[in-house]
């Protein structure tokens, strides 16, 4: 009886450390890594319109989140800066499970089939693949320490990272496909645009190098760090620096196409459609460009500093601040249609799923809107 109480205790242990209690579902994944199916532009089209946003869950988290919601189904996965994982059902609104990451190191995810893919800070083996039924880890790759968002594309996963450049790891096995070292730091997550990995680093160029390989294919110098991820569409790239500078760049020849100024640092990603070209920086201001020539076509102001990327939802630009609001503008004109106020400044980027969008704040909250039709 003594073993049999025993087994079952270790049992019931073994299952308060799993992060789902079922495989996820077979359905598409709604939000599967950083910038979701919209990472290359930021753009979601649709005609949706997200003004009937109605809060209907604030949930308190033990830690802040991460930069990283993750969706599949009805399981809502959540980093936190304490260095855990934990999972929350949609559906019920209550937590799922918790997993701690190694030496408690804060990470960020992406979901690969039914698995995910942790990235960690301060950490040699900082990427690893784990099966969140079983919190077991399917492989484990030594990259050092890892300060942006994994690239999973299949069967490839592209990771920047601090000491060894941009890797390429197979996601079945773990194993490093090749490796392209860097003469600088890179804090700058890759993207891949027209089957060119592009990304920058903390001397200032912006580079491109083939996803098959590694090997490079130019390097553009753009005079100061490159902290945001660049972002891409008609054959452009376009990403800002920390001196306030703006570029457009040819994605096939690393040619500068244009070049916008502000006295202001940008370290956020831009968002692009096809009649703008919008970013945020540290002034305070949301910006809307010509794709096509950099001409300004408006800016508006924020009421204080945006702590996200702009995300456009159809005619919506969605964004966190400073300030602790999320605030939801009109993408035509730039005007803000709602602030909602939040418990903390929001450095989270708010996913938008099917049924609801979810951001999260510093102050240890996450919160669930629905989208209800407009009135």
């Amino acid at each position: 009886k003594p073993i049999l109480a025993l087994s079952f205790f270790l049992f019931l242990s073994g299952c308060q450390h799993r992060l789902i209690k079922q495989p996820l579902p077979r359905a598409p994944l709604e939000w599967s890594q950083w910038g979701g199916n919209a990472r290359q532009n930021f753009y979601i089209s649709t005609q949706e319109k997200l003004s009937g946003l109605k809060l209907i869950k604030k949930i308190k988290l033990f830690s802040s989140p991460g930069k990283t919601l993750l969706v599949s189904g009805d399981v809502l996965f959540v980093p936190t800066l304490d260095g855990k994982l934990t999972t929350f059902s949609l559906r019920t609104f209550k937590k799922i499970g918790r997993v701690k990451l190694p030496q408690k190191l804060p990470g960020t995810a992406a979901l690969i089939q039914n698995d995910l893919i942790v990235a960690l800070q301060f950490s040699k083996k900082s990427l690893f693949r784990l099966n969140p039924l079983t919190n077991k880890k399917l492989w484990v790759a030594e990259l050092g320490s890892i300060e942006t968002e994994p690239l999973v594309t299949r069967p490839r996963i592209f990771v920047t990272t601090l000491y060894k450049g941009i890797v390429a790891i197979d996601d079945s096995t773990g194993k490093i496909l090749w490796e392209n070292h860097l003469p600088a730091q890179s804090h700058s997550s890759a993207n891949l645009l027209q089957n060119r990995l592009v990304f920058g680093d903390d001397r200032g160029d912006l580079r491109a190098v083939k996803p098959a390989t590694g090997d490079s294919l130019w390097a553009t110098p753009l005079g100061s760090i490159i902290r945001a991820m660049p972002v891409g569409n008609n054959g452009r790239v376009y990403i800002g620096t920390t001196a306030g500078n703006f570029f457009a760049v040819d994605v096939k020849t690393g040619q500068i196409l244009w070049k916008f100024s502000v006295q202001a640092r940008i370290f956020h990603e831009a968002a692009v459609t096809a009649d703008g070209v919008f970013f945020v920086a540290n002034d305070g201001f949301l910006y809307k460009l010509s794709p096509e020539t950099g001409r300004l076509l408006w800016k508006r102001s924020l009421n204080g500093v945006a702590g996200t990327p702009p995300l456009v939802y159809g005619n919506w630009i969605l964004l966190g601040t400073l300030e602790h609001r999320l605030l939801l503008t009109d993408r035509s004109s730039g005007k803000i249609v709602r602030e909602i106020k939040l418990k903390g400044r929001v450095r989270t980027l708010p996913i938008i799923t099917q049924k609801y969008v979810i951001a999260g704040s510093e102050e240890r909250w996450l919160y669930i809107f629905k989208k209800e039709p407009a009135q």
